[in-house]
């Protein structure tokens, strides 16, 4: 199938991707750090940041549907299937992954383009990885998993404000003055030992901004009579897979997935000239005893996200900013998974885990002001 050139779709993306990567390379913005960081040092810098990108993603992507700029009804994260035993066993593998890879897929493109090796290992382990299980000889047990416990729900019951029979708009109110309200207890210091950091609120406010044009772009200044294509926005997991079939089949993808491409691409971009600009690229081995951790984080995290239907960028950012269901009990799977991959490694050896931890954790994911 021949692709036709949609502009909005290939620049759209590749715009959108540099932004990111470099707003996620200035701030060290990572959503698995976020939950290492509030377990094992009370840190919760990341989480707030966490909690303004997904404030700001809910109210701007609700606005969205509420005009009917676009509609969400077609994104995939919204059908009417939830996939219960897919996003729970997807989520936790993911998670676990995370974890022994040192950081979710966003924050392991940054570092690919600030020169990590190490990261480019974890990168090619998840894209070879999600290829073989959504085109590959994984397919038709992905496919198993996720019909084996799907559950269909009726019209909107699939989006959590349908499921609690509450008005659109009401949900996006109320987690926003949640937000507020943990932000304004860590200012005074309620909530851990550590204080919100003005530039992680900024950058978690950005990223928010970037999902909400991800859907603005994908699903309405893109689309006309000859081009018609989901809606999309932030997510790595499918795109990483959709590159690795082409690079290793020379096959083409669906129109609507070049945004995603370009949104690899453009991420790598944006963290590469960030690095550049802020001299903080250089060229990074990893220990060779860390190697297999790396690899083996990988696979999972790449296993995980394409059975879960997405990573937790895709899901816990731009599929929870629709209310998905599915995307709800994903990011729930994937915390429970971070936190079981905390325990294994603490379990292996506690010295040699804080050693590691301390290493990859403060020099590479948590916030360095």
């Amino acid at each position: 199938m021949e692709m036709e050139f949609n502009p909005w779709l290939v620049f759209g993306g590749l715009i959108v991707g540099i932004l990111l990567g470099a707003v996620v390379q200035r701030s060290k913005f990572c959503m698995a750090a976020a939950v290492s960081n509030l377990v094992l040092m009370k840190d919760t810098r990341q989480l707030h940041a966490y909690l303004a990108a997904i404030a700001v993603a809910i109210l701007g992507t609700q606005l969205l549907q509420s005009s009917a700029m676009v509609n969400m009804a077609d994104a995939a994260y919204l059908k009417p299937q939830i996939n219960v035993l897919g996003a729970i066993t997807g989520g936790i593998i993911f998670g676990i992954g995370t974890v022994f890879a040192g950081g979710c897929v966003g924050r392991t493109l940054v570092r690919v383009g600030e020169g990590n090796i190490g990261a480019l290992i974890v990168l090619l382990s998840i894209a070879i990885m999600a290829a073989i299980t959504m085109y590959g000889p994984l397919e038709a047990f992905r496919i198993n998993i996720n019909e084996t416990a799907a559950v269909t729900m009726a019209g909107e019951s699939s989006l959590l404000s349908g499921l609690l029979s509450l008005d659109s708009i009401v949900i996006p109110v109320v987690l926003f003055c949640i937000w507020l309200a943990v932000v304004s207890f860590s200012i005074i210091g309620f909530f851990g030992n550590k204080v919100h950091d003005r530039s992680l609120l900024l950058a978690g406010v950005l990223i928010g901004l970037l999902v909400v044009a991800g859907w603005y772009i994908t699903g309405y200044l893109s689309q006309d009579d000859f081009s018609v294509h989901r809606p999309v926005s932030l997510a790595f997991a499918g795109p990483l897979a959709n590159t690795a079939y082409m690079l290793s089949t020379g096959s083409s993808i669906g129109e609507g997935a070049m945004f995603g491409i370009m949104l690899l691409a453009g991420t790598l971009s944006g963290a590469l000239l960030s690095a550049i600009a802020s001299k903080s690229f250089s060229w990074t081995l990893p220990k060779v005893s860390n190697i297999k951790n790396l690899v083996m984080g990988g696979i999972f995290m790449g296993f995980g996200a394409v059975v879960a239907g997405g990573c937790n960028l895709g899901h816990g950012l731009s599929g929870a900013s629709t209310f998905s269901m599915t995307s709800i009990i994903a990011m729930v799977a994937i915390v429970i998974g971070m936190r079981v991959g905390l325990f294994m490694l603490m379990r292996t050896d506690e010295n040699k885990f804080d050693h590691y931890f301390r290493l990859m954790w403060n020099r590479m994911i948590r916030h360095q002001s």
